[in-house]
């Protein structure tokens, strides 16, 4: 008995592993957000207000500065199809849940914004014309002024209604999203601008595209993961 009573008061020498972590002290209280997230019908509702806001905003736009006269044209109409087409696909892929609820691939998402660049830059080739002397630079400048004025609304509903709604790749997603805003500026000031040189179709028309993907890759890596 006096031997197990010694090995008893031993144990009390062994240092307890515990006692650096208990010696720390509780972690900060951790509040719940003060913003509800929405339901995915109330978010589906404000996505869907966003994308007739922005169009009626590209509409306007392009109404106050006044529709180009060959519009009905095939040369012009054309292109403003296709690109019409393609922003409407694009909008199904990026922000339609496909089976099980998941979103879309990674690999779609790149697929998307090179479609969309590739297929601007296609159509704006076939259907434009090569000119010998080339459009002053401010009516480059001027052009791409008006097609940024015309991205910037839809791009800023984006960013406002899909804020913290990514599960995954939001650079990619906001890439996505900022491309599709940028063609539907593409598509405003293309029905506005009657110069038809290739150089000016393809850069001062285009430019919300590339400005669109970049600033929705930068807002969806900062604010767009849920």
């Amino acid at each position: 008995m006096s031997i197990d009573r010694d090995l008893l008061s031993e144990l009390k020498d062994i240092p307890d592993p515990a006692a650096r972590v208990a010696a720390r002290p509780p972690p900060a209280p951790v509040e719940a957000p003060a913003e509800r997230s929405p339901t995915r019908p109330a978010r589906e509702r404000r996505v869907a207000g966003a994308i007739l806001a922005g169009l009626a905003w590209i509409l306007l736009l392009t109404w106050w500065e006044g529709f180009r006269d060959d519009i009905g044209s095939p040369r012009v109409a054309l292109p403003l199809v296709l690109w019409a087409a393609l922003s409407g696909l694009g909008l199904l892929l990026a922000l339609v849940p496909r089976a099980r609820g998941l979103p879309a691939g990674v690999r779609v998402l790149q697929a998307l914004v090179a479609a969309v660049a590739v297929g601007f830059l296609a159509a704006a080739v076939v259907t434009s014309r090569v000119h010998d002397v080339l459009a002053p630079l401010m009516v480059h400048l001027e052009c791409s002024a008006v097609a940024l004025s015309m991205a910037i609304v839809p791009f800023a509903l984006a960013a406002l209604v899909l804020r913290r709604s990514f599960l995954s790749a939001p650079a990619w997603r906001g890439a996505a999203i900022g491309a599709l805003c940028g063609i539907g500026a593409a598509i405003g000031i293309h029905s506005h601008c009657s110069l038809d040189e290739v150089v000016h179709v393809a850069f001062a028309h285009g430019v919300p595209i590339a400005a669109g993907a970049l600033l929705g890759a930068a807002a969806g890596a900062l604010r767009g993961r849920a």
